[in-house]
């Protein structure tokens, strides 16, 4: 009878998450595959419960155990089989497909499910929280026209992303790239939702995105980051493509600023994208490129004052914009970011 109890004691102790998850399943927009992967979950925990007084409690658990199988099966397979999609992920540097890894769970559940845990813990104020969850289910309504898509969220928190393999979001234009947007994430890691956000003012005007992944906190100055940014910078020039702007985000912005002497030569750089994240003005001046800044005058974060001095610095080079929202301005005003940073690239593209 012990083992029967030592799985009484892991369905109990299993039960705990399985059913905050339930929980929030009842509260927060989610995927059919996650819907199903709770389900079998739940099938699993009965029949490890039910062990010491169910013969064929077993039978609950392997179901369950199958259930998931299928789910992610059917996952990996469809998103194998959505090649015509111009939102993807490959491996980079060797532009091979993805770990599976990256197929396994839908974004949209482990964005949105993360996000409401980060705010209970305290991660983020009642202001950022309030409408960001309709924000991202919006987003993910439009994403998934494209079908499944793959995501960098499990890869990153496993510590995946290495310059020798990472993943990147790609979002192609609906004809040949005339030029390339290489955006760089912040702390909390690349989330495809965000790449998608900047690339759809991208994509109208020819260009190609391209958003690589480094470790979770975005610290894209250290050497790992470098080499995962230089290699991004390479795709693009054995696509073709010799006009390239490098936007980021939060700490993937303050990484522009603390690399821009290192930038300062890089071929075909043709110009800067900072949203929420600036340092180094005056390096990044020097570069002699125009520069797009973009701040929500609501930033708990990365306060307005912050930024009005970084376009002091930059001078005549910048472009200055407030948008009336708080950090995560990309996904709560995606019109409004958009807007501006198509007018920008239209008057610094070359023709």
């Amino acid at each position: 009878m012990l083992p029967k109890y030592l799985l009484l004691l892991s369905g109990i102790f299993l039960a705990i998450p399985v059913l905050g998850v339930m929980a929030l399943a009842f509260t927060l927009p989610t995927s059919i595959s996650g819907i199903g992967y709770i389900l079998s979950l739940t099938l699993v925990v009965a029949g490890l419960i039910l062990a010491p007084w169910m013969r064929r409690s077993s039978l609950l658990t392997l179901t369950g155990i199958l259930g998931i199988s299928l789910i992610v099966t059917a996952r990996i397979m469809l998103g194998e089989s959505n090649s015509t999609s111009r939102l993807y992920m490959i491996t980079l540097p060797d532009g091979q497909g993805t770990h599976w890894l990256g197929d396994v769970i839908d974004e949209q559940d482990a964005i949105i499910f993360g996000e409401t845990i980060f705010h209970w813990i305290g991660g983020d104020s009642d202001n950022e929280h309030a409408g960001l969850t309709s924000a991202f289910e919006r987003v993910y309504s439009e994403m998934q026209q494209d079908g499944i898509f793959s995501s960098p969220v499990v890869g990153t928190y496993l510590g995946l992303q290495q310059p020798d393999r990472f993943d990147a979001v790609i979002i192609e234009p609906e004809t040949k790239a005339q030029f390339g947007v290489v955006f760089l994430h912040g702390y909390m890691g690349n989330v495809s939702a965000q790449c998608w956000g900047i690339a759809q003012a991208v994509k109208e005007l020819d260009g190609v995105t391209i958003c690589p992944s480094t470790m979770w906190t975005g610290e894209w100055w250290r050497p790992e980051g470098q080499q995962i940014l230089q290699r991004s910078f390479e795709y693009l020039r054995k696509r073709g493509i010799q006009t390239i702007y490098l936007g980021g985000f939060s700490n993937g912005g303050f990484s522009i600023g603390r690399l821009a002497r290192q930038l300062e030569n890089e071929k075909g750089l043709s110009g800067l994208i900072f949203i929420d994240g600036f340092m180094n003005g005056d390096d990044v001046r020097e570069m002699g490129l125009p520069v797009l800044i973009i701040e929500g005058t609501q930033d708990e974060r990365v306060p307005v004052e912050a930024a009005r001095q970084f376009v002091t610095e930059v001078g005549e080079l910048g472009t200055y914009i407030e948008i009336n929202s708080d950090h995560f301005l990309i996904m709560k005003e995606p019109g409004l970011i958009q807007n501006a940073i198509a007018t920008w690239l239209e008057n610094n593209t070359s023709p």
